[in-house]
């Protein structure tokens, strides 16, 4: 992330229009997820690059969405806003429902056909549903037949992978806790589950005699404020109107038959020409 967003700040920092820039990266009050960033670029005084803040925007987009691996929103910012949130691009869409299945299965295809319309650009989303999880699968079988139980299978991963609490180093003042894991270099990725072994009533086995491992997809491991929503970030294109904009949103959603529980509204600031 360090490395793409860096090659971000030089490509930038190239226009002549550019004067500084910060970069942030990492989850903090705005940032919830670890491969999320921000970048504030001020510009040079008008009078000194002679054109306003969306045509260096324009102008800046051919070039990098050139580095791959990562992309970059940007919006004119002023002094003085009404808004209060930190948002990727201007508007904001938002899909509700109270089934969060039903929303990962719905709002990327509502992105999808959003991303297709020819007046909007920088549509985006917040919903990350392509992080990597492992789940070992127990072979009861035989595990039976070893005489291993699954409490004995979670035991020893958590002592693996876990922080088990083992005793209390008593000071004069206080008592710290103390707890171990497995080293460090048997942690490194899903491949180090090979290494474990269970002990059995005949020794040890290894947990791949009776286990087998299933790659999936799952959220990215972050905390959010709602489940059950999603929001959506777009943008009207130059020369497209808000009228325009919103109108094709609400016919994206009217075509694509959602279920009645998932409800969407703008956020943020709203386009004055949307109506419930």
């Amino acid at each position: 992330m360090s490395v793409r967003q860096q090659a971000l700040a030089r490509a930038i920092l190239k226009d002549p229009a550019v004067d500084s820039l910060s970069s942030f990266i990492g989850i903090d009050g705005t940032n919830p997820t670890i491969n999320t960033g921000r970048i504030q670029i001020n510009l040079k005084p008008l009078d000194q690059r002679q054109i306003d803040a969306s045509a260096v925007i324009r102008r800046l987009q051919p070039s990098l969405e050139q580095i791959a691996g990562i992309s970059l929103f940007m919006q004119p910012v002023q002094d003085l806003t009404v808004e209060t949130r930190v948002s990727r691009t201007q508007f904001q869409y938002s899909l509700e429902d109270a089934r969060a299945e039903e929303l990962n299965v719905w709002a990327p295809r509502f992105v999808q056909k959003l991303r297709a319309l020819p007046q909007l650009r920088d549509v985006a989303s917040d919903q990350q549903n392509q992080g990597r999880q492992v789940q070992v699968v127990i072979d009861r079988d035989t595990a039976s037949r070893l005489g291993v139980t699954p409490q004995l299978i979670d035991n020893t991963l958590y002592d693996a992978f876990g922080q088990r609490q083992i005793f209390d180093h008593v000071h004069a003042v206080e008592s710290v806790p103390r707890c171990s894991r497995g080293r460090p270099a048997f942690r490194k990725s899903p491949r180090d589950l090979h290494d474990i072994y269970i002990q059995t009533a005949g020794g040890h086995s290894p947990l791949s005699a009776f286990t087998k491992r299933m790659k999936r997809s799952s959220p990215s491991p972050s905390i959010t404020r709602d489940s059950f929503r999603c929001h959506g970030f777009v943008q009207p294109r130059p020369g497209a109107s808000l009228g325009d904009a919103v109108q094709a949103i609400a016919t994206v959603k009217n075509e694509l038959h959602m279920p009645v529980s998932i409800q969407g509204d703008f956020q943020g600031l709203r386009p004055p020409s949307w109506r419930r």
